[in-house]
């Protein structure tokens, strides 16, 4: 494919995401920030170096420069919106780049995988459940950071990114880093010498700076936590609907409490809804399997063989929170997030194996034509991904399920 083919290609591509994106977002938009997403805008420095108060600090340092009050509910739902459409920015930036990046092709493929990724970024961060939510700074973070190996620059700039990522959201660390740290371990193994030697060290650093910040937020942050607590509620009632702050959030990131207790009938909800969403998923989760199983048995070098290893079971970084915390919701956004961008990322290297594969793949697929299209507008059912609950449609199942036989569990 020449040149301007490829870049004609491209530019279809783009009207085709921007006119799909607004017609997803008109669609999920609610213009509704949760209390949990604005009670930690109440969270700042100021009151130490405390959990998840990065954003918080940014924006009450905008309240200071900016000629408006922005301690109301009105001005977070502005600036929520305003972050949003940065971000939907720069994941379609993301896009555009690997494509110019990648081979002409497999411009059809990763334009498949870019609007499945679409489908379930653009209403999960719409709507009011995850209207912002700490996680789309931590996704910004990660495409970010991706782009810098793919172009090969700057990439000491992971380690303050793994850090800030972790001071957004200390959870992070199951949640997005894993994008990062599989991206490096691909690059250690297809490297050699002082290049290799970079990449070791980027690594280490980036997975040591993000490992230390996790256990502080996690164990140590909250000693002036009954100081700070009385200011910290009154800052976030300004900054929620009617005035209803996250109660939760702040007893678990101000005061240190366990809330293990108060969540076992969502960890019961969750044991329902999660099996019937991987049951809804099969399709591509067989596809998926497929793939990387004869990816990793062509593979005629075992160094090969470790690389492709490790980006096959990459997303299960996030077990600690599938095994211990309810957002089940952001859990499997989590796990389609990291096989979407790796993979995008491995085509926009030029990784040939990997490219031939997903292409045999999608081919088999598009044998049959319905099935091919079916696939790709399936996913629109379960949008919006909503935290506790994974979205409506599993969460009626499971509702039916819960009282056709009597479990009584929720």
């Amino acid at each position: 494919m020449e040149v301007t083919e490829k870049n004609r290609k491209i530019k279809e591509f783009v009207i085709v995401e921007l006119l799909f994106g607004t017609l997803l977002f008109l669609r999920y938009y609610e213009a509704w920030v949760h209390r949990i997403n604005g009670t930690m805008m109440a969270f700042s420095y100021k009151y130490g170096f405390i959990s998840r108060g990065l954003i918080g600090t940014i924006y009450q340092g905008l309240n200071k420069i900016l000629p408006v009050n922005m301690m109301t509910y009105k001005a977070c739902v502005g600036y929520t919106l305003i972050v949003t459409l940065l971000f939907y920015g720069i994941v379609l930036c993301f896009f555009v780049f690997c494509l110019k990046k990648a081979s002409a092709e497999y411009l059809n493929v990763m334009c498949d995988i870019m609007l499945f990724f679409t489908i379930f970024t653009v209403p999960m961060f719409a709507s009011h459940y995850n209207f912002g939510r700490l996680d789309v700074y931590c996704v910004l973070f990660s495409v970010i950071g991706a782009m810098l190996l793919i172009k090969g620059k700057a990439e000491w700039l992971l380690i303050p990114l793994a850090a800030l990522g972790v001071m957004v959201h200390q959870g992070n660390v199951f949640m997005f880093l894993n994008i990062l740290l599989v991206l490096l371990l691909y690059k250690i193994f297809s490297t050699e010498g002082k290049e290799r030697k970079k990449y070791i060290i980027i690594f280490v650093l980036s997975l040591g700076v993000a490992s230390v910040l996790f256990l502080w937020f996690e164990l140590f942050s909250h000693a002036n936590g009954d100081g700070i607590y009385e200011e910290i509620v009154t800052n976030a009632k300004k900054l929620c609907k009617n005035g209803k702050i996250h109660q939760d959030v702040v007893d678990k990131e101000i005061l240190g409490i366990d809330l293990t207790g108060r969540e076992k009938e969502f960890h019961r909800m969750n044991a329902v809804q999660f099996p019937i969403f991987v049951v809804l998923m099969l399709p591509y989760i067989v596809l998926l399997v497929r793939f990387f199983k004869e990816l990793i048995r062509k593979a005629t070098e075992k160094r090969e063989k470790w690389k492709y290893l490790i980006v096959a079971i990459g997303a299960g970084t996030i077990l600690p929170d599938l095994l211990l915390k309810v957002d089940f919701g952001r859990w499997v956004y989590a796990i389609l997030a990291y096989y979407c961008i790796v993979l995008l990322a491995l085509f926009a290297m030029g990784d040939v194996t990997v490219g031939k594969q997903f292409v045999e793949e999608i081919e088999k697929v598009k044998k049959h034509r319905f099935a091919a299209i079916v696939m790709l507008l399936y996913p629109l059912i379960f949008q919006p991904l909503w935290d506790v609950a994974i979205c409506s449609v599993v969460a009626k199942i499971a509702g039916y399920i819960n009282t056709w036989l009597g479990l009584g569990w929720w």
